[in-house]
């Protein structure tokens, strides 16, 4: 599969622990495109993980999994959530919340297999690091939720992340 602009943009450690922390992965937790580990290295040791760049493409991944939680490529946002379908029950992505929303059919197919549980915000891309402005979120999908959504967002991002300052 061939990179595109934008698909490489790596979770900032304080945002994986949060997500880790937050969402609280348990049983078999799958990082699907470790990428350098921001969220592998939070996870139990041996827990799996698929990196193309390392030989291992998450679309080959077809072993049943509890959990699935990491920042996909941004191109292949929809194609990543429905191979996620497949074999997971929890998926915690981190995305450009447009990238979910802005395509009904992708909606249908998440409401199909199940539905949302929380969108945990953390603002736009900037206050991340990552070069786009839009707002970016966690998304918590579970199979066969038919209940409500829950919004959050996290608002204790240190102002100093990018300078390097003692806080």
């Amino acid at each position: 599969m061939s990179e595109k602009r934008g698909d490489v943009v790596y979770t900032p450690d304080w945002c994986a622990k949060d997500m880790i922390d937050h969402f609280d992965p348990a049983g078999v937790v799958l990082d699907p495109c470790r990428g350098l580990g921001a969220f592998h290295d939070l996870l139990p040791e041996g827990s799996p993980w698929c990196e193309i760049t390392d030989g291992s493409d998450f679309f080959d991944w077809t072993t049943p999994v509890d959990w699935v939680i990491g920042n996909p490529p941004y191109s292949l946002t929809r194609k990543w959530f429905a191979h996620s379908y497949t074999i997971a029950e929890h998926l915690v992505y981190l995305i450009p919340l447009r990238n979910f929303f802005s395509g009904y059919g992708f909606v249908r197919d998440l409401h199909e297999w199940g539905g949302i549980r929380e969108i945990r915000c953390y603002g736009t891309g900037g206050r991340l690091g990552f070069p786009m402005g839009n707002a970016v979120g966690a998304i918590h999908a579970q199979r066969g939720h038919g209940g409500s959504t829950d919004f959050t967002f996290y608002d204790d991002i240190p102002t100093d992340i990018f300078t390097g300052a003692a806080t």
